[in-house]
Order: C-alpha cells, then structure tokens, then sequence
C-alpha cells in the first residue's frame, strides 16, 4: 500500500495516470501464435509485479504440490482459436489403454507403476501426435524438425562471412518464418499444457512410487544390489531398462531408464524422424549425462520427455536442444538434491517453442552454463523455465556467438528469463527464472535478465541472497519492440550493472521494470537505463528499502527519463522509497525531480511514512 501510494504521487507530480501506461494493439499485423499472457500485459503493463508474485507463490514448492505448477503455465497460452476457426486437424480422439507396452518379467510390487508410467506416456504421445496433424512424415512436420530449427540456431563463423552472405542468410530465415507462419496456423489453436496437465502430474506420481518401492522393498533391494539388471526388455517406443544397484553406463536411444543406484554414465541420442517419450528415473549417485546428438536429455521433440534425479552431485552436459528444452513438446527435469552442473550450448536449460522446457532444481550450490536462448527461454507459442530452491547458483552465458550487428567485441545471448519472437511474423514466449535462496551471480552480454523481444515476456524472480547481475545492453528488466521485461529481487546487498538499454528500460512499444525490494544495493550503468522509457516505451525502477547507490554517466536519459519521441511519447519513472541513498546522476535525497524530458522523473524518500514513528 505505501509503494502503490507513492506510485501515484510520483505519477501526479508528473501530470500522469496509471491509465497512460498501456500499448495499443493494431500497430502491428497481429499473428495468430501470440500467448494470451502476453497479450494482457501488453494492454496492463503495470500488472507485471502482481503477475510475478502470483507466479513465486505457485512456485514456492513444487515438490510438495506441484499440480499447482502445470495447469497454471497451460492458463498463460490460453484457450487458443478452435479447431474450426482454424481449419485445423480435427477433435482429438478419447484417449484408450490399447496401445499400452506390456511389462514382463519384472519382480516384485514394481510392475504397477512401471506398466501405469507406460500407459501414461503412450496416451500423452498419441494426443500429441494427432494435434501435430496424424503424421510425423509430413511435409509440414518434416520442415518443423529440419529448417524451422534453424532459425534458432547461430554460427560462429557468421562473423568472417561477406556482407552478401549474411545478407542471403538472413532472408532465407526470413522465408523460412513466413512459411511456418502461413502453413503452420492450424498449430495456434493447440493447448500443448493444457492437454497434457492431468497426465503430467500423474507421471510425477508413478515416479515418487517407483522411488519408493526401490529404495524401501527389500526383495527388489537385494535383487537390485546383484548388479544386474532387474528388467532389459525392447518396446515399440524402445528399449525399457530397469538397472542394477552399481555404476552402470546407458548408451542411444531409450523409452525408460530406472536406475537404483550408483554413479552412472548415460550418453544419450534421440532421433526425431521417429519421436517417442522418454522417462529416466535415478535413484541415487554422482552422476554423468551427456547429451550426443540434439532433443537428449529431457528434452521432447515431437514428444514429452522426463528426468528425475533423487540424489548426488550430477553434470549434464548438453548439446543443442537438451537439458530441459521442449520443441513442439515438453521437456522436464528435475533434480532433487546435490552440487550440479548443467551445460549446454542454444535452446538449453529450460527451453521452449510449442510447449515447455522446464528445469527445477530443489537443492545445492549450481552451475548453469550456456550459449544461447538458454537458462528460462521462451521462443514462439513457448514458455521455458528454471525454478531453484535452494544454494548459491551461478548462471552463466558464454561469450560465443558476435553480435555482428552491433558490435565487434559484444555477443549475443538472448538467455536468462528472457523471450523472443521473430520480427514481423512470430510472437514470442514467455521465459523465466524463480531462484528462492542463496547469493546468486547472473552473467550475460546482450539480450538477458528479465527481457523480451517482439511480444513475448522475459522475467526473473530472486527471493533472498546477495545477488550479482551483469550485463551489457537490453537486460535487467528491459523490453524492445513489443515486448516485456521484469527483473524482481525481493531481498539482499545486490550488484547491478550493466551498459544501457537495462534496468528499467522500455524501448519501442515496450516496458521494462526492474524492482527491488529491500537491501543495500549498488546499481551502475551508462545510459539509457534505470527508469528509462524511448520510442512510446515505459521504464521504470523501484527500490523499496535500503540505503542505495545508483551510478550513471549519460545524466540526461536516465533515472526517469520518458521522451516525447513518435505517437504519444515514452514515460521513464524512478522510486527510491527508504534509505540514506547516494546519487551519481539526476537523483537526491528525499526529493522529487524531473528530467530534460517530457514524460520522466523520479522520487526519492529518505524514510517511509510506516518508519516515521520508529525513527522519531
């Protein structure tokens, strides 16, 4: 209540209403993959804090209820167009037990949930498969598993290439999003969460059973502690493995893997000319999965994909599409306990088009370490995510592939709660990071943190911890060109810093927020930022508590600068509500202040009106 009184005042002093602060919707040709989340925002901007509180809230323990998680992401695509609006496939038929694998010659009470899990992820795969249009060999899909991917995929060596062969490159990607455009809408309708929730949390279900009868049965323990293993049998989605107590090593393609225990090593492949789900359950040990061809290790293309670890300290290594990425399917990993490390190189590390890539790690000191469109990436009809309880993380984008556009020592990274679209055809996602303990550092170059690109919604949520954030450019709560960005650090001495076009910057019919909501926080850039709105956007920066300080060096478009560029100008708001702060820049100490702009100005109170009275 006191951030929404001072948020009006400041909004008075400046002759502005929250009703100034929304985006019409006909500037551009709208396309029918737009998420219905997205499409709120946009008109309601200053609905994101309550948007990213309700979604902490939902996520705050997944483990103990996580039906909550999954009907709530298949909301935010919303209903979609029906089947004849679309001219789509067709009703999807009722789901049957038919083509359910038989399991044999499995011991003990461990048939149940293993034979249940099958007939799970066969029902999941044949509604799939009928919403992609009955057939994975046709022109359509075979194009969506070959040139479609392609426009998420970089080069390094773009940048030793004429300026003709860029330029070819570039409009052959472009024909390859109006293609999928246009031959592809029969796909906008399809809720590939929503049909998929009930099963989903059922999966969830028969995998805390298998965990349990193989950790607390002592007939399959013993059985189990031989080594050898309990069940090795082929299915018409693949091989079906049930391991040995031991340090076992799994190679190729896989159905499921079931393993009791042990450090083991799984080298994994998947081929999506022929799609099938995957399930792999370890129980135990300091474990080795390497991703060796794309759509490995948790991750569904053309299908749902599953991986539980209980326990150790595990790397994943992955490739392109992996460790958590879903690409016209879901993809889930979670790991339950342990010092992790997660890598991979674009479209990794909770990833996702046409469905979800979700990675949730409940505990332990982690490393995450990516390339590209990774660490909670959301590209068209997409959402991707990383949710971590517990340990101080470190999320990193590798320097890797030049931003040849812009710059010649900057790369792009286009990663760490962000989303993006292809401009002018494909709307974007939505991607997020949840981080709810420890003294996180987040690491990106251009494009991260919080942002978006092109309709679509880039967020992170850090709960507590003495958070680093560094960047170059478009991050910390920054959104261009139709799109929305929000970075929210509830607590902690936190470290932001970044170049420009960053915390808290709107640009282009665009909002960008970057909220923080107690701590002694340090905050630096060079322009363009910290409350900065250009081109009909809105950016705005709110500290709530702390003594603070904020460091800029281009004065005249920063700390609440909206200019009065285009249509109907940009609005730039800065609010520091407690705190003996100090300023490099336009701002002081309780006082109000506008800028050499328009529509931008900022507040400062040195203490809040509920601390008065503790004060005197």
């Amino acid at each position: 209540s006191v951030f929404a009184a001072a948020f009006d005042e400041l909004l008075s002093y400046l002759l502005l209403t929250r009703n100034d602060f929304t985006f019409r919707d006909d500037y551009t040709d709208r396309d029918s993959f737009r998420l219905a989340i997205v499409d709120s925002l946009m008109l309601r901007p200053l609905d994101m804090m309550a948007f990213v509180d309700t979604t902490a809230r939902r996520f705050a323990d997944f483990g103990a209820d996580h039906r909550k998680i999954f009907p709530y992401l298949a909301a935010l695509f919303g209903p979609g167009k029906s089947v004849a609006q679309t001219g789509g496939v067709g009703a999807i038929p009722q789901k049957d037990n038919s083509g359910d694998i038989k399991i044999k010659n499995l011991p003990g009470r461990l048939h149940e949930p293993i034979q249940r899990a099958c007939g799970i992820l066969f029902d999941m795969q044949e509604t799939l498969k009928q919403q992609m249009g009955g057939d994975w060999n046709s022109e359509r899909n075979r194009f969506i598993a070959g040139q479609f991917k392609e426009l998420l995929l970089e080069d390094v060596t773009d940048d030793t290439k004429s300026a003709e062969t860029m330029d070819s490159l570039q409009r052959l990607e472009e024909q390859y999003a109006i293609r999928f455009s246009k031959t592809a809408v029969d796909l906008s309708h399809i809720p590939l969460l929503a049909s998929l929730t009930s099963d989903t949390v059922d999966i969830f279900r028969q995998i805390d059973r298998i965990y349990t009868l193989l950790t607390t049965d002592e007939q399959l323990k013993k059985k189990a502690e031989s080594g050898k293993p309990l069940l090795d049998m082929d299915s018409p989605y693949g091989r079906i493995v049930v391991g040995g107590d031991g340090p076992d090593t799994y190679r190729g393609d896989y159905f499921i893997i079931i393993d009791p225990g042990g450090d083991d090593n799984y080298y994994l492949t998947y081929d999506i000319a022929h799609p099938h789900p995957t399930l792999i359950v370890d129980c135990a040990g300091n474990d080795y999965y390497k991703a060796e061809s794309d759509f490995a290790i948790a991750s569904g293309a053309f299908s749902n994909s599953f991986l539980v670890d209980y326990a150790g300290d595990d790397n994943y290594i992955g490739s392109n599409f992996s460790v958590a990425s879903g690409y016209f399917g879901s993809g889930i990993l979670w790991d339950k306990k342990g010092d992790d490390h997660y890598f991979g190189d674009t479209f990794t590390q909770g990833a996702g088009t046409f469905g979800l890539g979700l990675l949730i790690d409940d505990d332990g000191a982690d490393t995450y370490t990516g390339s590209l469109y990774c660490q909670g990436f959301g590209f068209v009809r997409g959402i991707g995510g990383i949710i971590d309880y517990h340990g101080n993380d470190t999320y990193t984008v590798q320097s890797k592939y030049k931003d040849i556009l812009r710059y010649d020592d900057h790369y792009i990274s286009l990663s760490q709660g962000f989303a993006y679209g292809i401009r002018p055809v494909l709307s974007g996602g939505y991607g997020f990071i949840c981080d709810y303990a420890g003294n996180d550092v987040y690491v990106s170059d251009i494009f991260g943190q919080g942002s978006g690109y092109w309709w679509s919604l880039g967020m992170i949520y850090d709960r507590s911890g003495n958070d680093q954030y560094i960047s170059f450019q478009y991050a910390q709560g920054a959104g261009a060109h139709m799109a929305l960005g929000i970075l929210l650090d509830e607590a902690g001495g936190d470290v932001y810093r970044a170049h420009g076009v960053s915390q808290g910057c709107g640009h282009d019919y665009s909002c960008g927020w970057l909220l923080d909501r107690g701590g002694e926080d340090v905050y630096s850039s060079a322009g363009l930022s910290q409350g900065a709105g250009s081109a009909n956007g809105f950016g705005i920066i709110t500290d709530i508590g702390g003594d603070d300080g904020y460091y800029i060096f281009v004065k005249g478009n920063c700390q609440g600068y909206g200019n009065p560029r285009r249509d109907y100008g940009s609005i730039g708001l800065f609010l520091d509500l407690d705190g003996a702060d100090h300023y490099d820049g336009n701002g002081t100490n309780n006082r109000f202040w506008r800028t050499a702009s328009k529509w931008g100005g900022g507040m400062d109170r040195e203490i809040l009106p509920a601390k008065v009275g503790e004060a005197k």
